[in-house]
């Protein structure tokens, strides 16, 4: 759910979703059809999927994220006729509860954008290893669960473990014992503070960095806290039951733990064929505007 933000001549563009053109072709988007994108994030797909679908396709859109929900729904508004889409507030997980409760019983194609959204990291809500807010990192606010609990609280091991599977780093073991050393003496609040304590674990010189040492830590504990797994394998698990034949999934993943999921579970599923014989990524302009985008990952699959 990344984007792009593009500052030209004083102009400045905003949540522009990664690889955007690219997800709405594959989802080959048509009139009178009926669409769900299940991350609204700031709204980029849906405009688009609705100005593509004119003038009676239906947009379905969900996010966990309650502000999200609404601010997309004033957007919407301001271009679109009520009656064509529909917003909840919900995990794209209860995707099946949600379009029955439409009185739906299939849709032709849902789009995934997995991760977090421009609005997220600005948000002042954790999510950013540069934030002097507080340790949050919850989409949902109606969560109990923190990043700051899990920071503050969990053992050593578990922590290392947590960060080890939901962000790939090999440094886990170090970066859990410092955080576990730093937190006896006082408690880790915001996220320059978790920052600044896992460079010093892992980032021994003064050179220049193409990625900061707390990036792949981060993602870890928003991914574990937000229970970002297990929402997308229950997710997967519902395909079958909700897609018309010939629909299509297009599922944008930005970490190699999301991917393999994905890339396993349609493997193994053979009512459904892949749109293209590698995953699609960024161009390397796009990448240029946000460097972010670099590791996105697009898989479309067509269910026959």
């Amino acid at each position: 759910m990344l984007s792009i933000n593009i500052k030209n001549n004083m102009t400045e563009l905003k949540h522009i979703p990664v690889l955007l053109n690219e997800t709405v072709n594959m989802l080959n988007v048509m009139p009178g059809r009926v669409y769900v994108d299940g991350t609204i994030g700031s709204g980029g797909f849906s405009k688009e999927i609705l100005r593509r679908s004119v003038p009676d396709g239906f947009l379905i859109g969900i996010d966990r994220d309650e502000d999200a929900v609404k601010n997309v729904q004033i957007e919407l508004e301001k271009e679109f006729d009520k009656k064509r889409f529909k917003l909840f507030y919900s995990n794209f997980s209860k995707i099946d509860n949600i379009i029955r409760e439409l009185g739906f019983k299939n849709v032709d194609g849902i789009v995934l954008d997995l991760g977090i959204s421009s609005i997220q990291l600005e948000g002042n809500r954790g999510f950013s290893f540069k934030e002097e807010g507080g340790l949050d990192m919850r989409m949902d606010k109606g969560e109990q669960l923190t990043a700051y609990e899990v920071v503050n609280n969990y053992p050593e091991k578990i922590l290392a473990d947590i960060i080890w599977k939901y962000g790939d780093e090999r440094y886990s073991r170090k970066i859990a014992k410092k955080i576990v050393e730093s937190r006896k003496n006082k408690q880790i609040e915001t996220p320059l503070e978790l920052s600044a304590i896992i460079k010093k674990a892992v980032f021994k010189g003064s050179g220049k960095l193409k990625i900061d040492p707390a990036t792949k830590t981060f993602m870890a504990l928003r991914i574990f806290v937000n229970k970002e797994y297990d929402s997308l394998i229950e997710f997967l698990g519902t395909l079958k039951n909700i897609l018309n034949a010939g629909g299509i999934v297009a599922i944008i993943s930005f970490h190699s733990g999301e991917d393999r999921i994905v890339k396993n579970f349609f493997k193994n599923n053979l009512s459904f064929k892949s749109l293209s014989k590698k995953p699609i990524s960024p161009l390397n302009e796009e990448i240029k505007f946000n460097p972010r985008s670099r590791s996105a990952k697009l898989r479309a699959f067509c269910y026959v």
